[in-house]
């Protein structure tokens, strides 16, 4: 990671350039437009499309001048001063602008290929390998892609990367039940929910797990927990498996240990 440009976008953003942070704008539309350019670095971006970006609910002329103001304070931010080039070059080309940067790390990109090794190292069967991207990947997960920001570009790539973090997650997992790793299996279930709180299967598996300790208060609350999301926020009711798991660990205090897989 010792790039001259340092970017997080996964639960923050910020910018370092040689170490410092970008003040200059860490709010506004020089912000935004730097985002955006550095999801397509490499790609010219037509003006129109980042006027439509930055001013979504503003028709866009040729002469509007509010794309250039922009610019210029992105570039500020990012000048090293004297004797110190800037690390990213934006270059005017085609009706549009290209970020150009070689000597940046940006933890989201970085995000992207460990998940994606992880997943190529499962499906060739090198569980070692899978299991040390996914670690990886997930240590880099400190929330949602550029949580405070709104824009339907930002809601696609934050949905991706939650797919790839819930990926991981099931992996790792998988993992910790079949060692029977009880804590692991719960910090791994309760990280889930953290990212999408109406995945049924999940509270199964804590239930399942807290009624193996014999955790019966535990095991009650996630069940309710489970029946008022599902019901209060989606309109449905948890399934027959759900209410039997719960049952079971309620009436015997104990799951056979075959039930923590399936209930996964």
């Amino acid at each position: 990671m010792s790039r001259r440009i340092t970017v997080r976008c996964l639960g923050d953003f910020s910018v370092h350039v040689d170490g410092v942070p970008v003040e200059r704008w860490r709010a506004g539309k020089a912000r935004n437009l730097f985002q955006y350019l550095l999801v397509n670095r490499g790609r010219v971006v037509s003006r129109a499309k980042l006027h439509e970006v930055l001013w979504p609910e503003s028709p866009w002329s040729p002469r509007s001048s509010s794309v250039k103001v922009a610019m210029h304070a992105l570039r500020r931010g990012l000048d090293g001063g004297p004797g110190f080039p800037s690390p990213a070059e934006i270059v005017h080309q085609d009706h549009g602008y290209v970020l150009l940067a070689d000597d940046i790390w940006v933890d989201v990109e970085e995000f992207d290929s460990l998940c994606a090794t992880g997943r190529a190292a499962e499906l060739r069967g090198d569980h070692l390998t899978a299991v040390d991207a996914y670690r990886a990947a997930l240590a880099l997960y400190n929330g949602d892609f550029l949580p405070l920001e709104q824009a339907d570009w930002i809601s696609e790539q934050r949905e991706w990367n939650r797919s790839l973090a819930l990926q991981a997650l099931r992996y790792l997992l998988g993992e910790a039940l079949c060692q029977e790793d009880f804590p692991a299996v719960i910090v791994l279930c309760r990280r889930m929910l953290e990212i999408d709180a109406y995945q049924e299967q999940v509270y199964r598996t804590l239930m399942s797990v807290h009624g193996e300790l014999g955790e019966l208060g535990r095991v009650k609350s996630w069940y309710e927990m489970c029946v008022r999301r599902l019901h209060d926020d989606l309109g449905v009711l948890p399934s027959e498996l759900t209410h039997k798991i719960f049952e079971r660990s309620m009436r015997t205090g104990r799951l056979p240990r075959p039930n923590l897989q399936n209930a996964s």
